[in-house]
């Protein structure tokens, strides 16, 4: 489900999403900037969810270990995560985002999420279908 997104996600000129600006309305409140994720980001995230991969754990010590830094630090590693290491990956990246906005656009900037992709792509089958 996850191997589906690669195309698209090695495709030259894939937006993954904008920044909104911050604005203030009418009434003088002030409206925070946000990342707005494009319909191929938002795609991808759907089938993060729809297949399970992102687990309950404690995501931030694991991101902590040495093996949690090689892997967030370095697309090339991905090439030898496990199922259970994507899953521990993606579950640390997604859980990111929701504290600090844009870092789901930093790992596609920086290569992981397409590094992701493939090695679900290598996987056998029955993993990629999750």
């Amino acid at each position: 489900m996850l191997a589906r997104h690669l195309e698209a996600f090695e495709a030259p000129g894939l937006s993954f999403g904008t920044w909104e600006p911050s604005w203030t309305d009418r009434a003088g409140v002030i409206h925070l900037g946000w990342y707005r994720p494009s319909p191929a980001a938002e795609a991808f995230l759907a089938d993060v969810a729809d297949g399970g991969w992102v687990q309950p754990f404690d995501w931030r010590a694991w991101l902590e270990t040495e093996r949690g830094k090689e892997l967030a630090g370095s697309p090339a590693a991905v090439a030898t995560a496990s199922a259970e290491e994507l899953g521990q990956l993606l579950t640390a990246i997604v859980r990111a985002d929701r504290f600090s906005d844009g870092s789901l656009a930093g790992a596609y900037q920086s290569g992981l999420l397409t590094a992701i992709l493939r090695r679900a792509k290598a996987l056998p089958r029955s993993v990629d279908s999750q």
